[in-house]
């Protein structure tokens, strides 16, 4: 849990760079709110909390908009926390990742809030760091998300192409936002999950000291790109190119960080691989061909369920292969 904490420290400074003081606040709220909710039930049971209860207070605040109101934290928290975890019977028996649980539950419930409206990323060598928020009045609140963008793009292609207009006009306009800009994280999205270089920096630590799983987030990755570079040659609207894929929308931040909980992911080793290609598949489905561009939520809260079917289906096979031999 402290490996995991101290792999998303970049993305926790990445979200007070980009989008103002306001960010941490968000995450130390969130925290705040998991670790009370958690503490009354554990109290009731006479069991002490554990630190997992931050480290799902830092990614459901990570996972957040950078404008998302107070109410909005709160009740996502309750919900991963008391809902996901603590009635299935606390640390270590959640079906699903409770973080994406909360953000499941209050993107259903407040989509205005979670959707309709993205703060700028800062501008400037110092970005956000002199400011509380980047979005001081609702009319700077205006930005589309870059998956958001590339879709509609994408789209736009579509229906241009059916005009019978050139090709290569169409083409160009499905670029969207510019590699550098994904990369480095200078876009509008939720607060901590832009820059996939803050993403990587951490995930890789994780991947290094194998505290995430390998085969998980190799599967997921290697299959959304192959995938995605598949039906983008193939002119599949609204399908990105792989690599605005693999970098827009926070897939990075899932694959690494949500996708390997070790606690509602897959746990045999063919298991895990067949889960993260599941993950993957349905990522690509439901982020360009649904009315949801962040299908990755979706995808793995999905995964999560068909998880124990898989490493029992695994199991069986095993078995099976065993008494033939």
């Amino acid at each position: 849990m402290r490996r995991v904490m101290l792999a998303m420290l970049p993305c926790v400074g990445g979200s007070v760079y980009f989008f103002g003081w306001r960010s941490l606040a968000v995450i130390i709220v969130a925290c705040a709110v998991g670790f009370i909710a958690e503490c009354f039930f554990c109290r009731k049971r006479n069991e002490p909390v554990s630190e997992a209860v931050f480290v799902t207070g830092i990614l459901f605040g990570l996972v957040m908009p950078p404008t998302a109101s107070w109410h909005v934290v709160v009740f996502g928290m309750l919900f991963a926390v008391v809902i996901t975890k603590m009635l299935f019977g606390g640390f270590g028996r959640n079906i699903f990742n409770p973080a994406l649980a909360g953000r499941c539950f209050v993107y259903i419930c407040f989509p205005v809030a979670l959707t309709a409206t993205w703060a700028p990323a800062a501008e400037g060598t110092w970005g956000a760091l002199d400011r509380w928020t980047t979005a001081p009045t609702a009319d700077a609140i205006s930005e589309a998300t870059p998956m958001a963008e590339m879709k509609a793009a994408a789209l736009e292609v579509a229906r241009l192409e059916e005009r019978t207009l050139k090709k290569g006009t169409a083409e160009q306009a499905i670029d969207g936002p510019e590699i550098s800009d994904l990369f480095f994280g200078r876009v509008s999205g939720t607060m901590g999950v832009t820059s996939a270089l803050l993403i990587l920096i951490g995930g890789l630590y994780l991947f290094a000291t194998k505290t995430a799983s390998r085969p998980i987030i190799l599967s997921v990755v290697i299959t959304y790109a192959a995938l995605n570079a598949i039906l983008h040659a193939l002119g599949v609207a609204p399908v990105p190119d792989a690599s605005r894929a693999l970098l827009g929308g926070g897939f990075l931040f899932g694959a690494f960080f949500m996708a390997t909980d070790p606690v509602s992911a897959a746990r045999t080793k063919w298991g895990k691989i067949i889960y993260g290609v599941m993950i993957a598949s349905l990522t690509v489905v439901i982020r360009n061909f649904s009315i949801f561009n962040g299908g990755l939520m979706f995808a793995i809260l999905l995964g999560n369920m068909f998880a124990p079917i898989i490493d029992h289906a695994v199991m069986e096979s095993r078995k099976r292969k065993a008494e033939c031999g």
